[in-house]
């Protein structure tokens, strides 16, 4: 059993190849509450349940968890929590196949949700009597670790959850091709120190340390790498915050950047609060811009979320759809991971751990290396079908 359960935090962290097993893991994941890459923050779609064979869809009736805002959570910095509730629905034919018969494969794939209509069940187990812990919106991109006749496992959280196959489109995971430009942006920096303590520690000191120790390991792992500022510099003399918040953005423009992720450490006067969670752009009603790449930033937010916070060992809060600066008017896709809460004093330790800075610097490699893997399948080569979920 000790040895199931290692195999399943292992394969949940890392996507490796399926490896096959005479008796399925169960999730790991708290009843009711998607934990990890896909603790999903959307409003559910609208339609009946699919007539198909092996159906596991819900029929639009059951709430997904909804971002709190700073005011409801009482957030100072409004990065709030994510609820969820459990979720009713599902239809399908009974005695659906346990695993046992599935074959290993040596390759990584991932699958891509195609529905008509609803949200696909994420359940504890394999058959439609197991618990449903959460639900994935039509086009969402996940990892697939095994697969089996009727059922795929996927890391979900710190275990391994389960969904119907014929409801995925299973691709392999292909190489990247060519070195990927990735902009790295350490929060703040210069006149900027951002959060600061009356120690004297400051955010802007702490992330660009972590900012450093990435960009070397994305460098080492064949990337090219571009900083947004210098240690002790802004990206530009400004007289307006938003002057040096335009100035990285069109950085990561000139430089013919893929992928954009700014580094932030967080601060709350509520002295308890703590966790890691990372932000996305995907909605326009803050001044009308929105990011263009709506469903590559929320998979990349995903990715981001789900490696770092079990390296930076904080409460994981998510992933959130906010109207942040460098993520909205980027032209490429963004995201903005605060990795944990300075004022809060168990994360300061943690954010001041230099090994912490090496495991997040890995972290993000990994993530980087999986949203480039799903990009080069084509995951994202189809629109979700109208009337669904516009992002992952």
């Amino acid at each position: 059993m000790i040895k199931k359960m290692l195999l399943a935090l292992l394969l949940a962290a890392s996507w490796p190849a399926a490896v096959s097993a005479q008796t399925a893991p169960q999730a790991a994941s708290p009843s009711g509450m998607p934990a990890g890459p896909f603790a999903l923050a959307d409003e559910d779609g609208e339609g009946r349940v699919p007539d198909a064979a092996g159906a596991d869809t819900d029929s639009g009736d059951a709430a997904l968890p909804q971002p709190v805002t700073a005011g409801e959570a009482e957030n100072g910095t409004g990065t709030g929590h994510e609820t969820a509730e459990g979720a009713d629905g599902a239809s399908g034919p009974d005695g659906a196949d346990k695993p046992g018969a599935g074959e290993p494969d040596e390759k990584r794939l991932i699958g891509i949700v195609t529905l008509t209509s609803g949200n696909l069940n994420v359940r504890k187990g394999p058959s439609l009597e197991d618990e449903i812990i959460g639900k994935l919106p039509n086009g969402s991109v996940i990892p697939v670790l095994e697969l089996y006749s009727e059922w795929v496992s996927i890391p979900w959280g710190s275990g391994i959850a389960y969904v119907a196959k014929p409801y995925l489109r299973i691709k392999e995971a292909a190489n990247t091709g060519g070195r990927k430009v990735v902009v790295l942006d350490p929060g703040h920096g210069g006149k900027d120190p951002g959060a600061t303590l009356k120690s004297g520690i400051k955010e802007a000191d702490l992330v660009w340390e972590y900012t450093v120790k990435a960009k070397l390991a994305l460098e080492a792992a064949g990337y090219v790498v571009h900083l947004t500022r210098d240690k002790d510099r802004s990206c530009v003399d400004y007289k307006k915050s938003e002057e040096d918040l335009a100035c990285r953005v069109q950085l990561a423009e000139e430089v013919g950047g893929d992928i954009f992720i700014s580094i932030h450490a967080d601060a709350n006067p509520v002295k308890s609060f703590r966790g890691t969670v990372t932000f996305y752009n995907a909605r326009d009603d803050y001044d009308g811009n929105r990011n263009p790449f709506p469903r590559e930033s929320e998979l990349l937010a995903r990715l981001v979320q789900s490696h770092v916070q079990p390296a930076m060992g904080s409460k994981d809060r998510g992933v959130s759809n906010r109207n942040l600066y460098v993520n909205r008017m980027n032209k490429i896709p963004s995201v903005l991971v605060e990795l944990a809460v300075m004022t809060n004093s168990n994360d300061l330790k943690l954010l001041t751990n230099a090994k912490r800075q090496n495991a997040v610097a890995q972290a993000l490699v990994k993530a980087v290396d999986d949203y480039f893997r799903a990009v080069a399948a084509g995951a994202f080569e189809e629109e979700p079908a109208d009337g669904a979920n516009p992002v992952l």
